[in-house]
């Protein structure tokens, strides 16, 4: 009987632990958005074994390291074929995840601070669908290979972050700043709904 007791244990606080552990990953939800408005998602490239784990970005304070120990890239490609969207969705050290939201935030304030021709002068703070995003974007369209850079922090280590791609006239699906931000808003939008719908996550 206590043989038996103590095999059933094990079975349990081993289904636990394996639990646990397959807990902290990033989770199909975070990459598998296909329905964005006039979009196409490529498919989901990963960051190969051998990737750094770690990275330095700017801040007032100088240079400081994020963690990154997984993550994604998903292009969304316009009607011409060109991305008008870069999601990155990358996973933090279990124990860094606080001090990596604090670093980018800094790093956020950092490059805004730093550029001409922004939106604002301090960062934009966004929310759709319960999930707070965090972001610069320039205020015209006539430069910048970059328009907007937003971060979200879902919680569970993973940080999304949205790139908004300029492009030459001739490649681009928005006609002024104000098309541009209407898109960049409905796509976050869209990501964010699709996340409070999706269950693997």
């Amino acid at each position: 009987m206590k043989s038996k007791l103590l095999t059933l244990s094990i079975l349990l606080l081993t289904t636990l632990f394996i639990g646990f552990a397959n807990k902290y990953e990033i989770k199909p939800c975070f990459i598998s958005f296909k329905t964005a408005t006039n979009l196409t998602a490529a498919d989901p490239d990963r960051l190969p074994e051998t990737a750094e784990k770690s990275r330095t970005v700017k801040t007032d304070k100088g240079e400081v390291e994020v963690t990154c120990i997984d993550g994604y890239r998903i292009l969304y490609n316009n009607a011409k074929k060109a991305p008008f969207v870069n999601l990155k969705v990358e996973l933090s050290e279990k124990k860094l995840y606080a001090n990596d939201q604090e670093k980018l935030i800094a790093n956020l304030k950092y490059l805004n601070s730093n550029s001409t021709g922004m939106e604002t002068p301090d960062l934009i703070e966004l929310e759709f669908n319960g999930y707070k995003i965090y972001g610069l974007s320039r205020g015209s369209i006539e430069k910048g290979s970059n328009l907007g850079t937003f971060i979200m922090f879902p919680g569970d280590g993973i940080i999304v972050y949205f790139y908004f791609n300029n492009m030459k006239p001739e490649f681009r699906n928005f006609e002024s700043v104000e098309d541009y931000k209407k898109q960049r808003n409905r796509f976050m939008d869209e990501y964010t709904r699709y996340l409070t719908m999706c269950k693997d996550k």
